[in-house]
């Protein structure tokens, strides 16, 4: 009698699996076929799978996703290659915060994105060449010429399933203080016309706080969200500002946006204590000037577990939440049967871990979440070091 033939492509078998969109922490074997998950139990057996991986000892969790990168590589001046950053960090879905605008995002979208095995999406830039001269003119709105709203919300409406909004670097030096409401009107204006959120840099601002965050409605997001410039979300007395709590009652999204400079580590902590946890974590990733640190996702969901986040609000503020932020959480964020197969496998490593600040904060921890494997639509794309294929982009 001639056995039956493996139904699953791959097994994870054996690792503790931490997806809080299914309340499950708890050991579990995975399965996954045609670019899909398709089991998850207790047990499966080994037998039925043609690729099986012992995960024992491991945790695993929803493939990661990164809500602020910058990922148009070769496009833009400052951004970086996705699948050796993403796929490393176990990242499977990176969302590039409006590295090109209206006039240049076919190469993006037609040549550079495609390249990756990183699933990629974006944020238009409200400025119609988005970053491409952010190393010469900072961001890019110092003439607001620059700005195409139809343009942008027609880009929008021809792109679904790749944009999902307007991305506005509101600092002082993208944006004049005489023209930053202005620049808010626009992008509010191509958000309204075209659909989607409206993500805003909120780390520098040329005009207060809480008259950006007037601007921002349900969904949208605030990055950058938890710096310590002036105008941060602290008042003077380090509370909460009332304007703070008022966006987060009407839904705006504190998106940490950590990058080098943009998360202060005591901004954090005070924030933390009066109840406010980041709605999501981050990195921003980019090429960072010479001295500056930019950590990647399996590193700033470490740091802020030794902040205080429990490993389940780290993991869900990185997961769940940014696949709801995209209206995306029925495929991806949880590895539910029928969800994308999309997972991340990391070690626990246990010792002592630094992690520091722009402004000289440092954050001590014990444990640092370490990449073992990273799966992309069934398949697996980074083991142990090494990617197991990436784009040539």
């Amino acid at each position: 009698m001639t056995s039956a033939p493996p139904m699953y492509d791959l097994l994870l078998k054996g690792g503790t699996l931490l997806d809080p969109g299914q309340g499950i922490h708890d050991r579990r074997d995975i399965a996954f076929q045609d670019g899909k998950i398709v089991g998850v139990a207790e047990r499966i057996d080994p037998a039925s799978a043609h690729n099986v991986v012992d995960v024992a000892g491991k945790l695993v969790t929803p493939g990661l996703i990164d809500l602020h990168g910058h990922f148009y590589h070769g496009g833009s001046g400052s951004a970086v290659h996705a699948d050796r950053n993403c796929l490393s960090s176990g990242v499977t879905t990176g969302v590039d915060a409006g590295s090109s605008g209206c006039l240049n995002y076919g190469a993006m979208r037609d040549y550079v994105f495609p390249a990756h095995k990183t699933r990629l999406l974006a944020f238009i830039h409200i400025g119609s060449v988005g970053l491409a001269a952010n190393r010469v003119l900072g961001g890019g709105l110092h003439d607001l010429r620059i700005i195409d709203v139809d343009r942008t919300v027609d880009a929008i409406k021809s792109n679904p399933g790749f944009f999902f909004g307007v991305k506005v670097r509101m600092h002082h030096d993208a944006v004049a203080r005489w023209d930053a409401h202005t620049a808010m009107k626009k992008a509010r204006t191509a958000v309204d016309q075209a659909g989607g959120r409206l993500m805003v840099h909120v780390s520098g601002t040329p005009i207060p706080l809480p008259d950006v965050l007037d601007f921002l409605g349900p969904g949208d997001i605030s990055t950058h969200a938890f710096n310590g410039n002036p105008e941060s979300i602290l008042d003077r007395n380090d509370k909460i500002r009332p304007e703070v709590r008022e966006a987060l009652k009407r839904g705006v999204v504190m998106d940490v946006g950590h990058a080098g400079v943009h998360c202060d580590v005591e901004v954090v902590k005070a924030a933390m204590e009066q109840g406010m946890l980041p709605d999501t974590i981050s990195t921003d990733i980019h090429i960072p000037p010479e001295g500056r640190t930019v950590y990647l996702m399996n590193d700033l969901v470490s740091k802020f577990h030794a902040m205080g986040m429990t490993l389940e609000d780290a993991v869900t503020a990185s997961t769940l939440r940014p696949a709801k932020v995209l209206g995306l959480q029925e495929t991806l964020g949880s590895l539910a049967t029928g969800m994308a197969g999309d997972a991340a496998v990391f070690d626990l490593r246990e010792g002592r871990f630094v992690w520091h600040d722009m402004a000289g904060h440092n954050v001590e921890g014990k444990v640092r979440l370490d990449t073992f494997l990273t799966v992309r639509d069934g398949s697996i794309v980074w083991r142990e070091g090494r990617l197991t294929g990436m784009g040539d982009c």
